[in-house]
């Protein structure tokens, strides 16, 4: 038989051999399970950027749509400030106006770097180019205006006073501008005027300044004055009992030229009234005040 203290010392070193093999499995165990927990945290950590990485990129996306809209923006109003700024040059050529010395700036390169790298998009640097572009723009546009403003306070004082636009007489329109049927029974005819109803005898006066170019009698008008007022605009006064001016003479606004008749071709006692451009008859309602 073995002896026991052979046997007791193999017992002994089996039972060691088994505590290492379970210390070892344990610590195994126990590697693999943080290993796993750390994986399992990368996963989440992955994940979760990639969340932020989509978002991220929705946003961009969602910054350059607008950008590209303000893009599309600014170039519709460079176009009409373009526009703009050649109706303005027009005018000052046709009123012999010196050239605007607003400066105009040029396109320039606008870019924002951040170690050596862009952060600006294409779209947004294009629009602040256009943008830089546009101000010197807005300024010759302004030039522009004061110079219209002057051209048309000019040409009101120049004209306006003599633009007639006042009632030559007060009463009820009898036959306006235009196609009617012929008082007279000879169908329809072109009416180049317009009949004032008013008591024979009544006041006429001048509907703008002017001066007088005729004065005296027509076999259809009757008592006739034509008054030039400029800018080849005349105004005929017809069927008059009396004339109060003469051929040559200036009258204002207002000033009395004859009185109401029925003289001529005229079934009663009014005021035919003509206004006429370049020798054309135009509606007066145009320009008679309401």
């Amino acid at each position: 038989m073995p002896d026991a203290r052979v046997i007791s010392h193999a017992a002994r070193g089996w039972r060691l051999a088994s505590g290492l093999v379970v210390v070892t499995v344990a610590v195994a165990a126990e590697q693999v399970w943080q290993a796993e927990r750390r994986s399992a945290a990368l996963r989440d950590e992955v994940a979760g950027l990639r969340s932020r990485l989509a978002d991220r990129r929705e946003l961009i996306a969602h910054q350059r749509h607008e950008m590209a809209q303000v893009a599309s923006a600014v170039d519709h109003l460079a176009r009409t400030t373009g526009a703009l700024g050649e109706r303005g040059a027009e005018a000052r050529r046709l009123a012999h106006m010196e050239e605007s010395r607003a400066e105009t700036r040029a396109l320039v390169n606008v870019a924002a770097t951040l170690g050596g790298m862009s952060v600006m998009s294409e779209d947004a640097g294009r629009a602040l180019e256009q943008l830089a572009w546009l101000d010197g723009q807005a300024a010759a546009a302004s030039d522009s205006f004061a110079v219209l403003t002057v051209l048309v306070k000019d040409r009101g004082e120049e004209v306006s006073p003599g633009v007639p636009t006042l009632w030559p007489v007060r009463g009820l329109v009898t036959s306006p501008f235009g196609a009617r049927t012929s008082p007279y029974g000879e169908g329809r005819e072109m009416h180049p005027g317009i009949d004032i109803s008013a008591s024979y005898g009544s006041p006429v006066t001048a509907a703008g300044n002017g001066a007088v170019i005729f004065a005296g009698r027509d076999p259809g008008y009757g008592g006739l004055v034509i008054v030039d007022h400029g800018g080849r605009l005349d105004t005929l006064y017809g069927h008059l009992s009396a004339l109060y001016v003469r051929e040559g003479q200036s009258v204002r606004c207002g000033q009395a030229i004859g009185a109401v008749g029925a003289t001529g071709r005229a079934t009663g006692a009014h005021l035919h009234y003509e206004v006429r451009v370049n020798g054309a008859p135009v509606d007066p309602r145009r320009y008679l005040a309401k």
